[in-house]
């Protein structure tokens, strides 16, 4: 008897999982991804290894622990490292992800164009999912990129990964999955670390300090002197887009997942969104030029260094991404959804370490709370993956027992 088991590994949907009776033999297909962040489309990576057992020929997805987890972990690094170089680059992100759009999208043309993949199928309603799921990536990545303008890169970051919370409330409302004690803990953490993040201020009050002199009264608003009003719109706005960030990501995940399930190749849909992407950042130069009047980008930003540095560098944008695809593909989606939170973590640090900008305790103490909500989820997927593939296993003894 041949078992074959293949890990089609994508970050943009949940897990998924089938299996199927040919010729005898019990085909197992699981697809399978981390939550991640649907503004990435990369190439599928698969990874299997062949064994000899009393005559059988075993194919098992290839995992590897130690490597999955460090790929895992250099992904998010190099991710966070380039976003976090770019910003402090002064240059704005729609500007330096031009060439990093124009090389993923071409790549992803020729994948498609040598594996001869259909680039648009299925009935009407699956083309027009694909047309919202296309619109649904492009708002993601405008959210997530523009709210890095209004707001600390650790703070974007940990107010995004509010999409594990999203997919939840989804998954029981939709999928009618069962509520557990896990998955309880999870929101709540989640909620809280979200108000400590967000800081409103009907809850965290400015505190200011009144000097009176003879001729004058001077108030020093504590944390900045000068803008306060100023900062405080710039932060509302940059929370409201990363938590519709969040929101839009766990309404593509599963958007996506129903794809998957009515066999579109998730390839086409990858090659999609990564055509919709560039699109915006075109449209966004036409927005500039022809509306706002603003040459900068073609009179300044493209003879400046520091614009091609920053293309360079969100190149590792890409070459994270692919870390990331690469760690699904020896890991199980819920070990790569712990170690992708180290996103918050490597953010925190650089902007700690190497920004004036420091993280104040609210802060720190509401990412801790998403942190730790988020590795309780990904024990409660451990344990639900555990427990699912040793019902298969001896789902597929017995049928060699009777076979």
């Amino acid at each position: 008897m041949n078992v074959k088991e293949q890990n089609n590994d994508n970050q943009e949907h949940l897990l998924v999982s089938s299996s199927t009776i040919n010729n005898g033999g019990i085909t197992k297909t699981r697809r399978s991804s981390s939550i991640l962040t649907l503004t990435e489309p990369v190439l599928l990576v698969t990874a299997t290894e062949e064994d000899d057992n009393d005559g059988e020929t075993i194919t098992v997805s290839k995992l590897s622990v130690p490597s999955g987890i460090l790929y895992s972990i250099l992904g998010s690094f190099l991710y966070v490292i380039a976003t976090f170089i770019i910003k402090q680059l002064k240059i704005d992100q729609l500007d330096a992800v031009i060439m990093r759009y124009i090389i993923q999208t071409f790549l992803c043309v020729i994948f498609v164009i040598h594996h001869h993949y259909a680039v648009w199928i299925g009935s009407l309603k699956e083309k027009w999912l694909q047309f919202i799921l296309c619109i649904l990536a492009s708002c993601i990545f405008l959210g997530y990129f523009i709210g890095l303008r209004y707001l600390p890169l650790p703070d974007l970051t940990t107010l995004v990964f509010t999409r594990l919370l999203w997919t939840i409330i989804f998954g029981i409302l939709l999928y009618k999955e069962k509520s557990t004690i896990m998955i309880l803990l999870s929101v709540c953490f989640t909620f809280i670390g979200v108000v400590f993040v967000a800081q409103p201020t009907f809850i965290f009050k400015q505190d200011t300090v009144v000097e009176i002199t003879s001729n004058m009264t001077r108030v020093i608003l504590n944390e900045t002197n000068i803008h306060s009003m100023y900062s405080f719109n710039n932060r509302a706005i940059g929370i409201s887009l990363a938590l519709m960030t969040g929101l839009l990501e766990a309404f593509s995940i599963l958007i996506f997942k129903q794809l998957i399930n009515l066999k579109i190749q998730s390839s086409a849909l990858i090659l999609q969104q990564s055509f919709a992407i560039f699109v915006c950042l075109i449209f966004n130069q036409f927005y500039k030029y022809f509306l706002l009047n603003d040459e900068t980008f073609f009179t300044l930003t493209i003879f400046q260094w520091k614009y091609w540095l920053a293309g360079l560098i969100s190149l590792l944008q890409s070459v994270a991404t692919i870390c990331r695809v690469r760690a699904l593909g020896r890991e199980p989606p819920s070990i790569i959804t712990i170690v992708s939170a180290s996103d918050i973590i490597f953010a925190i640090l650089l902007q700690n370490l190497f920004t004036k900008n420091k993280s104040n305790l609210w802060v720190l103490l509401g990412s801790a709370l998403i942190l730790v909500s988020v590795i309780l989820l990904g024990v409660h997927k451990l344990a639900q993956e555990q427990k699912t593939k040793k019902k298969r296993l001896k789902m597929a003894m017995i049928s060699k027992t009777k076979t």
